[in-house]
């Protein structure tokens, strides 16, 4: 194993944790004197910023790390297991709204939308905007609906 120098890993972004990986990935192809590309090294750095909550949520992880891809592993497993809360949260209004219009005749002969569906159509672009938000979390990036 060669020597590196010091690498500082920036503090763990609880709202982007895969724009936080992004970072972390850039500050291992800057190190000096080499690129860090070990596995278990860059699973190392990435285990000391993150707070208490945020380790408890991959503790078992942290515990017992993968044999063959640590850093992987627990970067897929952060990232799916902060997301998973929020997804629910998300998708909530869509599974609500199929469960109360499930089975319901829909008039052919209605031109004019009920005030309703105008609530439903304004919730259904706001849950796509936050779940594309997820996918693509960089501040800024241009969204189309």
């Amino acid at each position: 194993m060669s020597k590196v120098g010091a690498v500082k890993i920036s503090v763990y972004n609880r709202s982007y944790p895969a724009l936080w990986f992004i970072m972390c990935e850039s500050t291992f192809k800057l190190a000096v004197p080499k690129p860090i590309t070990e596995s278990m090294t860059k699973f190392n750095y990435v285990v000391s910023p993150l707070p208490p909550e945020v380790a408890s949520l991959v503790r078992d992880i942290l515990m017992n790390p993968d044999a063959t891809d640590p850093y992987t592993h627990l970067k897929t497993e952060l990232i799916n297991r902060c997301f998973i809360p929020k997804a629910e949260h998300i998708v909530a209004p869509i599974v609500q709204f199929l469960e109360v219009h499930t089975n319901k005749k829909k008039s052919r002969s209605s031109v004019r939308k009920s005030s309703e569906q105008l609530k439903w159509n304004e919730n259904a672009e706001q849950v796509i905007a936050e779940a594309t938000l997820l996918r693509y979390p960089i501040p800024g990036t241009q969204l189309s609906l």
